[in-house]
């Protein structure tokens, strides 16, 4: 069985046309609607994530990035560090802090890539906490405000996402429960993936701003992904604007 697999570093790189950009409280209102459509379609919301990724700048080879891992490093004490170097010239930088007070997971990566004679980075900014009825958003949205104008600025580009189940007992059509999702979002597909055991649509919704655009040139900000996980153990349901950016 094919495993359709997007990784975020991907995504986020070729993900760069862009409509307009999303304030981080609006993203925060999309994942609680798509939480919202879950529940009411049946399906039980596991996880949701948010990231935010910006670019960083220029700066000379070497030199820059080193002052950049210093400055990380120090502008956030709270996170543990890890530096690995893919090949030459290019470097990820990765920091993990658990927020145990509100239940969210913060994630930092800058990326950097050699670029004529400088070197070109960029940042993504991730948060993740588990679906529950105690999750406190005001709490949640105010940390993510505080770190992104830290350190990201204006204009991030923003990507969220929610997983969910159904459970195994109940009988799911993927391609006809795909499409009453998109509904669920007054969304009209533009592009589609049919399998046995898995289904992706690609849709544009009129209620939220940020869009992209498809490898077709569709105009997208919703994808619905459905996959089961055989007989007696559920189907997987994972819905992503404006696309979806983790494993499904």
């Amino acid at each position: 069985m094919k495993k359709w697999t997007m990784t975020i570093t991907a995504i986020l790189l070729l993900v760069m046309i862009t409509s307009g950009y999303a304030k981080t409280d609006e993203k925060t209102n999309e994942v609680t609607h798509i939480i919202d459509v879950l529940k009411k379609s049946g399906a039980t919301p596991d996880k949701w994530t948010m990231y935010f990724r910006g670019q960083t700048g220029f700066a000379s080879k070497g030199l820059g990035y080193v002052k950049q891992a210093e400055e990380l490093k120090r502008n956030y004490p709270e996170f543990s560090w890890v530096v690995t170097e893919d090949e030459a010239g290019h470097y990820k930088m990765t920091g993990l802090f658990e927020r145990n007070d509100i239940g969210v997971r913060e994630k930092m990566t800058v990326i950097t890539y050699p670029q004529k004679d400088q070197s070109a980075s960029y940042f993504i900014y991730a948060v993740e906490g588990l679906v529950n009825t105690n999750q406190n958003w005001k709490e949640i949205q105010n940390l993510i405000d505080s770190r992104v104008e830290q350190s990201i600025g204006g204009n991030p580009k923003i990507f969220s996402c929610v997983t969910g189940t159904y459970g195994d007992k109940m009988v799911v059509d993927l391609y006809s429960q795909a499409n009453e999702l998109v509904r669920a979002f007054s969304g009209d597909p533009v592009e589609e993936l049919k399998e046995e055991t898995f289904v992706s649509l690609s849709a544009y919704t009129e209620q939220w701003e940020q869009a992209i655009y498809t490898g077709h040139q569709h105009k997208m900000n919703l994808q619905v992904a459905l996959r089961s996980e055989g007989l007696g153990s559920g189907t997987t349901v994972t819905i992503g604007t404006p696309i979806i950016t983790s494993e499904y």
